[in-house]
């Protein structure tokens, strides 16, 4: 499943705004050193595409064009990084639950 926002995964839906995002963040710390270059470089292939073609304008032309990526990125980040922050999600759970 895609998820571009943290309030749709079903493991968060009980968590407030602020506590998903802080699980999210919590559960991408929890990335070995392989699943975080993994990460790094899917968001680098994703993003890429996006800004050659932003080489190809000058001056005022380029502003809705980077108003367009600065729009996309997000749309092309968020539903990777979910998905990374979803294998561990249960952890950052479980020590949010011991914190708290």
């Amino acid at each position: 499943m895609i998820y571009f926002l943290a309030s749709q995964i079903p493991k968060l839906q009980s968590f407030s705004h602020r506590q998903r995002l802080q699980l999210v963040a919590d559960a991408l710390e929890l990335l070995s050193a392989q699943e975080r270059i993994l990460l790094n470089i899917i968001k680098l292939l994703l993003i890429t595409p996006l800004f050659l073609l932003l080489v190809r304008f000058e001056g005022w032309k380029m502003v809705p064009w980077l108003l367009l990526a600065g729009l996309a990125y997000p749309v092309l980040v968020l539903p990777v990084r979910h998905y990374f922050a979803c294998r561990h999600l249960d952890q950052a759970i479980t020590e949010h639950k011991k914190g708290s």
